[in-house]
């Protein structure tokens, strides 16, 4: 559970984004590995907006069409992962991108990858800064024109 509220509409998840993507660009220019981190987050809270304001979330009928594990709640989803919970697998973030918009997934998912290898790992070894760039722009465009399951 986080133990700050979490953005409950798209307006501010689109700020978060945008602050988050000029925080990238800056460290990007500077040549700091962290902008990758912060494509990510900006990445995070793009897909976060098209959740809160994708109609598919108001049928759960079109869900179900869609993968019989999104419930409504979904919209709001913050982890990044799925969990077990019990004798069932709960969906995260990844998922639900992926089973959502799978025309950005690849790049959602690198992204997130990159993300990781920077906080936790050594670094952007296998991905490079251009490829996280790239994957970016591909998230952003997709959001920009509309984003929807």
């Amino acid at each position: 559970m986080s133990s700050s509220p979490s953005i409950r509409t798209a307006i501010k998840c689109v700020e978060r984004a945008d602050a988050f993507q000029i925080s990238a660009g800056n460290l990007y220019t500077a040549d700091d590995e962290w902008f990758a981190v912060c494509y990510f987050y900006a990445a995070y809270h793009l897909v976060r907006a098209a959740f809160i304001a994708d109609p598919v979330f108001d049928s759960i009928q079109e869900l179900a069409a869609k993968d019989g594990r999104l419930v409504m709640e979904d919209r709001f989803i913050e982890r990044h992962q799925g969990r077990v919970d019990g004798r069932t697998r709960t969906l995260g973030v990844n998922d639900v991108v992926r089973l959502l918009y799978p025309d950005i997934a690849v790049e959602y998912r690198r992204l997130h990858a990159a993300s990781v290898a920077v906080r936790y790992s050594e670094g952007l070894r296998t991905i490079s800064p251009d490829t996280v760039l790239d994957d970016f722009n591909a998230v952003r465009a997709a959001y920009d024109g509309g984003l929807r399951a």
